[in-house]
């Protein structure tokens, strides 16, 4: 099946946009755990504090309002939070590496451009870091990263009634062997992933497609979710960190019909009131 945005035709008159890793995938929690974070420990030196180090990672990255940050932003923070008691952090080194985060070409493969123009010995251990992340990453299995409890039933309960969409920033291939191998890609409609854009963009795209921004409603885990949903000016729905499944179920019960039913303007504020206040207070 072609799941291409630019073949995409419209076949109902609202479609719901869903986030992949962390909305319908459980898979931030074993990326961050056994890839970013561990990895981290392990480059730097830190397994003596191994615990302290996952619980800071994990916090950042999962259960604060920073959650889905930009990896090279989250090793800054994480820097800030530990320098001086559990790692001694060069304060030059650590300026230039912001000031090239602040560029906004965050890849790994501009990290290597950089540190081959301006090489430090943090930048090294950075890059290291980056490149052993990307490879535990890429051995991860489909089974390493199930679905969320009732994330299937809500595809499910919406099927044939709106349109369905995945927009992500992962790669092309992984969210399709994802959604193959946990039997979901059967309900989706048109996919959308990094190489084609922002979710910004996408959303946008959705939006040439006849959709009214009252037609779409997105779906996601984590504020860059809500910045392309309000960029565009459409609804969004929050999954709650460590309460996925119950905000599936309750999407099901409760959400989905009043989306379909154009009453989602009187919970949108509530909605978000939820989900920001699900998030640890820093």
């Amino acid at each position: 099946m072609d799941y291409s945005i630019e073949n995409f035709e419209r076949k109902h008159n609202k479609i719901i946009c869903i986030d992949s890793d962390g909305t319908m995938i459980d898979a931030m929690n074993v990326k961050h755990d056994k890839c970013h974070g561990q990895t981290f420990i392990e480059v730097f030196g830190l397994q003596d504090h191994a615990n302290k180090m996952h619980e800071i990672w994990d916090s950042i990255n999962l259960y604060e309002k920073s959650r889905g940050v930009n990896r090279f932003i989250a090793i800054i923070e994480m820097f800030n939070r530990i320098d001086g008691e559990y790692l001694d952090v060069n304060k030059e080194e650590l300026d230039a590496f912001k000031k090239w985060v602040d560029k906004g070409d965050l890849s790994h493969k501009a990290v290597v451009k950089e540190y081959e123009k301006h090489p430090t010995a943090l930048l090294s251990k950075i890059v290291e870091w980056s490149y052993e992340l990307n490879q535990r990453i890429s051995k991860l299995t489909p089974q390493d990263k199930p679905p969320f409890d009732n994330g299937k039933e809500a595809l499910q309960y919406a099927l044939n009634k709106v349109d369905i969409a995945i927009i992500s920033s992962s790669n092309m291939a992984a969210i399709v062997e994802e959604w193959k191998a946990h039997d979901l890609i059967q309900y989706v409609d048109v996919i959308t992933s990094q190489e084609v854009g922002s979710k910004n963009k996408c959303i946008a795209t959705m939006l040439t497609k006849g959709y009214k921004n009252t037609d779409i409603l997105m779906i996601g885990d984590a504020y860059p979710d809500v910045d392309a949903a309000e960029e565009n000016n459409v609804y969004y729905y929050p999954i709650l960190t460590r309460h996925e499944a119950e905000s599936w179920q309750e999407f099901i019960d409760k959400y989905f019909d009043i989306f379909l039913n154009g009453e989602y303007d009187l919970v949108q504020k509530e909605l978000m009131e939820k989900f920001e206040h699900n998030f640890v207070q820093v």
